[in-house]
């Protein structure tokens, strides 16, 4: 993930940068959980599969039937920016 784009992801509410459990690359997480990294050229994003099945946009690939992240080319960035929005909601504890 590239600077610029963590630094955006970075300023989302609740989140903190840290290395990815996977990658040991830079990832964000909310509340203890990992919900976006990177595996260049996508950025995997972890929502749940109820949002996962409401999203009807071509852009956004699934990983597998029963995941909960999604991969979106790192060029589409107000994509990644929206989707990471609904992952902080999604995986946050309360």
């Amino acid at each position: 993930m590239n600077a610029a784009l963590l630094d955006e992801l970075s300023d989302l509410p609740g989140v903190e940068a840290a290395p990815s459990q996977w990658t040991k690359e830079p990832a964000i997480w909310i509340d203890g959980r990992e919900i976006v990294h990177a595996h260049e050229p996508w950025i995997e994003i972890r929502l749940t599969r109820k949002l996962i099945n409401t999203i009807e946009d071509d852009r956004v690939l699934r990983r597998a039937r029963t995941s909960d992240w999604v991969m979106v080319d790192q060029g589409e960035r107000d994509l990644i920016r929206e989707l990471a929005t609904q992952a902080v909601a999604a995986n946050r504890t309360l």
